[in-house]
């Protein structure tokens, strides 16, 4: 309609495998459900956004030396990436810094979380893995620039402690905050009670708050509020709806602390606008309260390990009634920065 604000769309995945005792095969977990989300895309000519846990592919190239099955999944992932740029999709940072303490035994991962977060490493340990896995991701980009990320388990508080490496390797959009996001899980903590309800804003120590002379931009992952009933939901259609919404990558997520999931199944909750299982099925509510309160931005978030066939199917619907919307990846924002 005339006068309606123009939303850019960001369709972004968390490209990783399974970090609990099953991490996934190679196969089911990141190459068949990438690959059927590419489709949907090459359909419909929208972007995507990858941001790569490119420390697990190094991890894989490293114990690849040892174990040659290794290698042949490393190469299927490293032709399965390089084809996502010769498509004109975006490659960016995705962190999760356990892969510096997780090896391969000779049958699966033994996947070490106790450094899970970037924070638990010191200044120069934080530089070190910032610079190898952004090197390791420009390798990859054909001459792109990486210039965007996303902490891993959405933690980056405080911000403090990698601010200056990220900004050190050219990080200049972070895309992690979502509002009203909290938790407070062994691994997973973080508080975003705080975070503004804006569509962006630039940012110096804090990505909570807006700076206008600051040197970082956030453009923060859509969320939106659930009602417990909605968990209720997600818990039947797991358990009863069949093959439909079983997710097709074959690894098992770390479970929930206690605490979280009394939380998700007792009182209202925030929550990232998302594409994976059956929380696509809020996709186009969220869209349209999005549109109402007349955002710019509205980013989407997945993960190929949860994607599902019903929640591809409800991202295929939403891409054929928006066709005429703006999608768009992070390089669109480059422009606001000062030449």
């Amino acid at each position: 309609m005339p006068g309606e604000t123009e939303l850019n769309i960001l369709l972004t995945l968390d490209y990783e495998v399974f970090f609990g005792r099953n991490t996934g095969t190679i196969e089911r977990t990141l190459l068949q459900p990438s690959d059927a989300l590419c489709r949907i895309a090459r359909r419909y000519g929208v972007p995507l956004v990858f941001f790569v846990d490119i420390g697990f592919v190094l991890r894989l190239y490293e114990e690849g030396q040892r174990f040659p099955p290794l290698m042949r999944q490393y190469d299927a992932v490293m032709k399965q990436l390089e084809d996502f740029v010769a498509s004109g999709h975006e490659l960016q940072l995705h962190v999760h810094s356990h892969w510096e303490d997780s090896r391969w035994n000779g049958e699966n991962w033994d996947v070490d979380t106790r450094r899970y977060r970037l924070h638990d490493f010191d200044s120069a340990g934080v530089l070190d893995i910032l610079r190898r896995y952004t090197h390791g991701l420009r390798e990859l980009t054909g001459g792109r620039d990486v210039f965007a990320f996303r902490a891993g388990g959405w933690v980056i508080q405080p911000f403090t402690q990698i601010g200056t490496q990220l900004r050190e390797v050219g990080i200049c959009i972070d895309s992690t905050v979502f509002a009203g996001g909290t938790s407070d899980s062994e691994t997973h903590q973080f508080d975003f009670s705080r975070c503004p309800n804006d569509s962006r804003w630039f940012f110096k120590d804090d990505p909570l708050v807006p700076t206008p002379a600051g040197d970082l931009l956030e453009v923060p992952i859509a969320s939106i509020q659930l009602s417990p009933l909605f968990y209720w939901r997600l818990a039947l259609a797991k358990k009863l709806g069949g093959a439909l919404h079983h997710s097709i990558g074959d690894g098992k997520a770390i479970a929930l602390s206690r605490n979280d999931m009394l939380r998700k199944m007792s009182r209202w909750t925030t929550s990232v606008v998302s594409m994976d299982g059956y929380k696509a099925s809020f996709l186009e509510h969220a869209f349209a309260q999005y549109k109402k309160e007349e955002k710019t931005d509205f980013v989407v978030i997945g993960h190929p390990k949860a994607l599902s066939r019903y929640s591809l199917q409800m991202l295929e619907n939403f891409l054929e009634r928006h066709k005429t919307e703006k999608f768009v990846g992070y390089g669109a924002y480059l422009d606001l920065f000062p030449s």
